[in-house]
């Protein structure tokens, strides 16, 4: 495989197809490694009448598509099916002597990847003023060099990976099913031992709608009783200097990212100043203060592991004596989270208003039963949570297995012969 050949010789950039009409063709999308995937639930008739489709591309099953902003990824595929691609992708017409699979494998190779992620484009602006992602510029594509292989060769090439790479692409499925499945197991555990406690008790209905029973000792309490609700503020961006000499952590929609499956919240992406909170509503909060946000993502929380201030896009309770705070976590990040899936409704999300906030009830066991709940889902969450890590770690170790293999592979290293 010592003799190489420019790409441009192989591929052709194709053209607009005569006779074929965007409005009637399925939208195809290009994932990492995994090739191309039509897009379910498309009425084209009803998007075509919505959307501008005139820089969207066409192209015939058997045509190679690239996504041109994430090429350097991996990101390209074989076309199954006749469709259209958005003006992001490549639509890629392959030479009749060259097998289309060994072709996709060549391009998705270590090697391959790591030079088209030389070519890609910086960032500039475009006369909108807006900024345009770096993409590879086809021209450069075309100018790469690729091994000149037999049509014979190639296509044992891609009947070896076709297979192997199946194999663990299927490995790696059922691993991501059993990641799923600890996941769903992680949060049923916490749900449950946050209603139920971690002995038996006699139970009976609960008043609550995100709660079907509760121990009979529980009570049922306004969450106002038991933690002092507070919210935040931004004060105004037009005045520099409230923005100046920011040293106080502020919780921001910014931070909702961090919050995921977070206990402690110690930093924040902003800060804000004391004259910025001495001329606002917002107010610094003690450590320990349960934060939840109510936009947004509504209802993700976490605890503040250092005083800090919000914006109004999150509520904070202030908890009293009879409230640990790690429990008051404990329900938001788990056993309430149906009840604030309720503020979604389709694709609009609704603020959780000062109303809905001051009426929330929450299920209040004796303040020692609370820490043994904390404590109780500390540890056998830490053992899930290993688990996920150990079977993540497999299935990084099984995707660099599957790269090195194809690399191997194109690039000659494997005896397929051998292999057979």
């Amino acid at each position: 495989m010592s003799d190489s050949i420019r790409l441009k010789w192989l591929l052709s950039e194709s053209d607009i197809r005569a006779g074929m009409k965007a409005e009637t063709l399925p939208l195809l999308s290009v994932s990492i490694s995994w090739g191309v995937r039509r897009r379910e639930a498309t009425d084209t008739t009803t998007r075509a009448a919505a959307e501008d489709l005139s820089n969207y591309k066409i192209c015939r099953a058997g045509d190679l598509v690239i996504n041109r902003m994430r090429a350097f990824q991996g990101a390209l595929g074989i076309a199954p099916e006749d469709g259209i691609v958005s003006p992001d992708y490549a639509v890629l017409g392959v030479g009749p002597r060259i097998d289309t699979r060994w072709l996709k494998y060549f391009l998705t190779s270590r090697s391959t990847v790591a030079t088209m992620a030389s070519l890609v484009r910086g960032i500039g602006g475009t006369e909108a003023g807006n900024v345009r992602t770096p993409r590879l510029n086809i021209a450069d594509l075309l100018s790469m060099t690729a091994p000149v292989v037999s049509p014979e060769e190639q296509s044992v090439i891609a009947d070896y990976l076709d297979r192997e790479t199946a194999r663990i692409d299927t490995l790696i499925e059922e691993q991501q099913q059993l990641i799923d499945m600890l996941r769903e197991r992680r949060f049923a555990l916490r749900a449950s031992v946050a209603l139920h406690g971690t002995a038996q008790a006699e139970e009976v209905e609960s008043p609550l709608p995100w709660a079907k029973k509760l121990p009979a000792h529980w009570r049922v309490v306004p969450l106002t009783s038991v933690a002092e609700l507070e919210s935040g503020h931004t004060p105004s961006r037009s005045r520099e200097d409230w923005w100046q000499d920011c040293y106080i952590p502020w919780v921001s929609l910014h931070d909702v990212g961090m919050m995921r499956g977070a206990k402690y919240l110690h930093d924040t992406a902003q800060r804000i100043s004391d004259a910025g909170i001495a001329n606002s509503s917002a107010r610094l909060l003690p450590a320990r203060t349960v934060v939840l946000s109510r936009d947004a993502t509504v209802g993700r929380t976490a605890i503040m592991g250092v005083p800090m201030a919000t914006s109004q896009h999150f509520a904070a309770w202030v908890c009293g004596p009879d409230l640990d705070p790690e429990y008051l976590w404990v329900l938001f990040e788990d056993a309430m989270q149906p009840f604030f899936d309720s503020f979604q409704n389709g694709s609009t999300i609704r603020t959780i208003g000062m109303g809905d906030l001051k009426a929330f009830r929450i299920p209040l066991p004796p303040l020692d039963e609370q820490r043994r709940i904390v404590e109780c889902l500390d540890e056998e969450t830490s053992k899930i949570d290993m688990l996920v890590e150990e079977v993540a770690r497999f299935i990084e170790l099984s995707k660099e297995r599957r790269s090195a293999l194809i690399t191997a592979a194109v690039t000659g290293h494997i005896d397929l012969r051998e292999a057979a």
